[in-house]
């Protein structure tokens, strides 16, 4: 009997030293009573005191323990420690390593020590930031904390500058967790903000750009002593104020109007370029303020590099908005051009940053799943030498998944090389429930992929159409919704869900919208050319409504269209259309007139959808010429008007028409509808113009034309038409 029992201790005690890892060491265990303590320098500074109570803070979150610091420059050698101090001269930002039987937690300076101390706790605590930001665990407090023998770890950026440009990001816990900049504290001017600064002040008009020999308060004349010696001045008060406000930007307005003035031509200035007499203005704030950093961005009227040094504290910020199309770079007939401009800029100042961007502006609310194309275009900069990225997103604006986006693209700012599958997946699993996060995941893993695998672009202004021609797969986000849609009884007070839940409802009628008629479309069309909406269309605009009230969501893009007014477009289309006659539906016609580049796709005026007044989607826009089309009699024999809808929009230059007229081949007069002016700044409407009958003086021939006359408006401005029916 005793020898049965010796073989089951051996039997157990071989699977119980199977079980430890030998190359770990327990730092924190409650059986084996091993309590570290923390130790900080004795002339520790109030910063370092600070990353100390951060640590003992975590630390009792994770374990219920709380430790003492010591402030001292020796250790007692009956405990272990903790060591946390800063080295400026160390050459990478943080260390952490083991020294002896203690942990030594080193960081550059303060900031870098705080990651520091984040980035332990993610390493070797099962802490997450949902956990930390709410003070609570999702599983029990842990007993133990293993920490291997031949610890050392030392991590420096892949970019110096690290923005991901998102809501989420304007929270110091997330910055100092992510490791992430803020350009509210540290960009004492941004963007194109001279204007807000030179506001009020009594400055002579030579502070303005010379275009075609006149003065132009719409840009800025770049080598005026008077815009300087303000600017100079103001710049400095700005610092003074806060001396953690080091770079300033200084952009020529948005547009690309360049001053011509004989100071600006003497440095170097031409018709289209702007950048000698921008560089020179920022020579002359370099000279005056060595301590600060001046940048400007290769954007608009700023094209060339200058022909002359720049000083040591100036930078670049290159924009990638025109090449952005959801394709990595390197892939793209930009990338020759991108890899070009940033090598001359990189030889010409020290730092050159990207801005970047990772939404559809057009549509906060859609999923613009593009980080594995960001990841590749961050390996490229990081490539080619650049030292900073501004990543734009939603600003303070909701967009879909915008968390786990600005979560996932800080940690490929700081390390372009990571695992993104692991990374999205730990994002999820540390936010939701399991079956929740196993949902999530594997969807927008599914969709990064489709997104990635393609070659068809999709700008960052883009409608529903090209979404899902290029990643958004009907029948498979269908699926997902509806298993998605079972977790909202046990969700239904969770704000974070609810925003989920506003973005894939809005994402699902968008989708509907687009699809027309078809199967994943918003409405059937009957044997008896009738349009028949679907009843789950009520159903989803009553959800939209409901959970963007519950999320606080009040707008879906850049231009802060609302939801409300969405929500209400809907159900003002849906009442008209449902049972309405449709007899033009997908008949075969020809467009006359000449076609905008853009806008080659005729199908959309006769394909079942409908635009609202997001001009990307299911517009056909004309701008170069009106919009004629040649009709055959007998595909709509039935009908006995014509309903257009038009679209106006004054900010992009879009215009109700001024009259619709129906004519013959030989462009005789049948009927004509005069459109009287309206100053509608953004609204749709349908207009209506009864068919020629037998009974008229001039009836309708076999063939006819449709012309539909552009608003009679000076400068550049286009016609926008989504769906004709002949009904």
């Amino acid at each position: 009997m005793f020898q049965k029992y010796l073989y089951l201790f051996i039997f157990f005690s071989i699977l119980n030293s199977c079980g430890q890892d030998k190359n770990e060491f327990p730092f924190y265990s409650t059986e084996k009573k091993i309590i570290p303590r923390i130790s900080i320098p004795l002339n520790a500074d109030n910063q370092t005191t600070l990353a100390a109570s951060e640590f003992v803070k975590n630390f009792k979150l994770v374990t219920q323990e709380t430790l003492i610091v010591e402030r001292s420059n020796s250790l007692n050698q009956n405990f272990t420690y903790v060591i946390l101090s800063v080295n400026p001269t160390q050459k990478d930002n943080y260390c952490i390593y083991k020294k002896d039987k203690d942990i030594v937690i080193q960081g550059s300076s303060n900031e870098n020590l705080r990651y520091a101390i984040e980035e332990f706790f993610k390493k070797f605590t099962l802490l997450s930031f949902p956990e930390k930001i709410n003070q609570s665990l999702q599983d029990e407090f842990q007993k133990e904390i293993m920490i291997p023998n031949e610890l050392s770890i030392c991590s420096t950026p892949d970019f110096e500058y690290r923005e991901p440009y998102f809501s989420p990001n304007f929270d110091a816990e997330f910055r100092i967790w992510n490791k992430t900049n803020y350009l509210e504290l540290e960009w004492g001017l941004w963007g194109h903000n001279i204007p807000k600064l030179i506001k009020g002040a009594q400055l002579p008009e030579t502070i303005f750009a010379e275009v075609d020999d006149e003065r132009n308060e719409e840009q800025f004349c770049f080598t005026s002593n008077d815009l300087f010696e303000f600017l100079n001045g103001k710049i400095k008060d700005i610092h003074e104020n806060d001396l953690a406000l080091k770079k300033f930007m200084i952009l020529p307005n948005d547009n690309e109007m360049v001053c011509t003035c004989s100071s600006c031509k003497a440095v170097g200035n031409t018709l289209n370029d702007a950048s000698p007499a921008v560089f020179t203005f920022m020579n002359k704030l370099a000279k005056n303020n060595p301590t600060l950093s001046f940048f400007t961005a290769a954007y608009n009227s700023v094209k060339e590099v200058p022909k002359f040094k720049a000083s040591e504290n100036l930078g670049i910020f290159y924009s990638t908005i025109n090449i952005q199309k959801g394709i990595p770079i390197e892939r793209t007939k930009y990338f020759e051009k991108f890899e070009s401009d940033i090598k001359k800029w990189k030889n010409y100042v020290n730092n050159v940053y990207v801005w970047d961007y990772a939404v559809n502006f057009d549509n906060y609310l859609g999923l613009y799943p593009s980080l594995r194309v960001n990841q590749d275009n961050l390996k490229l900069y990081k490539k080619l030498g650049v030292n900073g990225v501004f990543m734009h997103g939603s600003e303070y604006n909701y967009s879909a998944l915008q968390d786990m986006k600005a979560t996932v693209i800080a940690n490929l700012l700081w390390d372009t090389s990571i695992n993104l599958d692991v990374e999205i997946n730990n994002y999820f699993t540390s936010k939701y429930p399991p079956k929740l996060a196993d949902i999530l995941t594997n969807y927008y893993l599914f969709i990064e992929s489709s997104f990635y695998t393609s070659k068809k672009e999709l700008g960052i202004y883009s409608g529903i159409n090209k979404s899902v021609s290029k990643y958004l797969d009907p029948k498979v986000f269908f699926s997902f919704y509806k298993e998605f849609d079972t977790h909202t009884q046990n969700n239904k007070y969770d704000k974070d869900y609810l925003k989920l839940a506003t973005a894939f409802t809005f994402l699902k009628l968008e989708i509907m919208r687009d699809a027309g008629f078809s199967e994943y479309g918003f409405a059937t069309l009957n044997g008896n050319d009738e349009i028949i909406v679907k009843n789950e269309i009520g159903t989803l605009l009553d959800k939209l409504l409901i959970y963007s009230k519950s999320a606080d969501i009040k707008t879906y893009n850049e231009v802060k269209y609302t939801i409300e007014d969405y929500i209400n477009s809907w159900k003002q289309t849906i009442f008209r259309y449902h049972k309405r006659k449709h007899y033009f539906y997908k008949k075969s016609f020809k467009v006359l007139s000449k076609k905008d580049e853009d806008y080659q796709n005729i199908k959309v005026l006769n394909d079942g959808t409908f635009g609202l007044r997001d001009y990307n989607t299911n517009w056909h826009l004309s701008s170069t010429d009106n919009l004629i089309l040649e009709i055959e009699k007998s595909s709509i024999s039935k009908a006995k008007k014509i309903t257009f809808s038009f679209l106006q929009d004054k900010k992009h230059k879009i215009y109700y028409p001024s009259f619709i007229e129906i004519v013959d081949m030989n462009n005789k007069l049948l009927k004509k509808l005069i459109v009287p002016a309206n100053e509608d700044i953004l609204n749709t409407k349908e207009i209506s113009i009864d068919l020629p009958t037998d009974y008229d003086k001039f009836p309708l021939p076999e063939y006819f034309k449709i012309v539909i006359k552009r608003a009679d408006v000076s400068g550049k401005n286009a016609l926008a038409c989504d769906e004709v029916i002949f009904n």
